[in-house]
């Protein structure tokens, strides 16, 4: 028996082939909406832009001079859209935290003690990230042994807060330095709030609607870090006014 000879009708094959005959479920490919060179001109911007942002927190000392000359460059920009962020206090040397202490007294005769920020009092996050920069910034405008003025109006601020909050008549405020412990130190096992982790420093006694003219500040003990056991190595201790000396606002900026 010879082989089976099939023949397909043109008009089949014609219409197997059709464009028309598509299935409905079948995605039709559309035309690119950029061209290559816009296509281009987009990933060399976002290229540049992802390298303006690292180059934030690159450049921050200590630098490599690759970094500083890029932070050159891109500066305009970043400061224009707010990205100059360095995050140089989380690395590589990261400084010690600063709380205040508050002592009240009530005017039901008792006293009452507490911190802010305080992970207890002030949740979510963001609200004890918010209260520790009043802190941070009472340390910053805290660079000399006698209180500025603008440290003077920061002060009476917090302490009519605080006595209008618990209802008390007067209160003492103390800044709080909490140092970071050496690698040492932590593979020994002290705690981190270990006593000589934490030094004090007063920033006056208040009465409630006094002006900061009239506040005399309590500052007999500067702050003074308790020295660690001898068997470890000695913390990086510095006193209150060997911090860094930022730029110090003015009393009629904080007014």
């Amino acid at each position: 028996m010879g082989p089976f000879h099939f023949q397909v009708p043109r008009s089949v094959i014609v219409a197997t082939t059709s464009p028309s005959t598509r299935s409905p479920n079948e995605p039709a490919s559309a035309p690119s909406a950029l061209s290559p060179r816009v296509r281009w001109i987009v990933s060399v911007a976002l290229a540049l832009h992802l390298l303006a942002v690292v180059t934030a927190p690159m450049s921050m000392d200590p630098a490599a001079p690759l970094w500083v000359t890029l932070w050159r460059g891109f500066r305009p920009y970043l400061e224009a859209l707010y990205l100059n962020h360095g995050y140089h206090f989380f690395a590589p040397d990261p400084g010690p935290s600063h709380l205040v202490r508050y002592e009240l007294d009530l005017s039901d005769g008792s006293t009452a003690e507490g911190i802010f920020p305080s992970p207890h009092e002030h949740a979510p996050r963001l609200l004890y990230h918010r209260h520790f920069m009043l802190s941070e910034y009472a340390n910053r405008l805290a660079v000399e042994d006698e209180p500025t003025p603008a440290l003077k109006v920061l002060s009476q601020s917090f302490a009519n807060h605080l006595m209008t909050k618990h209802g008390a008549t007067r209160t003492r405020l103390y800044l709080r330095r909490h140092y970071i412990p050496t690698p040492e130190q932590v593979r020994a096992g002290q705690p981190l709030d270990a006593p000589e982790f934490i030094a004090e420093r007063s920033l006056g006694e208040f009465v409630l609607g006094a002006s900061p003219a009239t506040v005399a500040p309590t500052i007999e003990d500067p702050l003074q870090p308790l020295e660690p056991e001898p068997a470890l190595p000695e913390p990086r201790r510095l006193p209150l006014t060997a911090e860094p000396v930022f730029e110090v606002a003015s009393i009629e900026e904080l007014q």
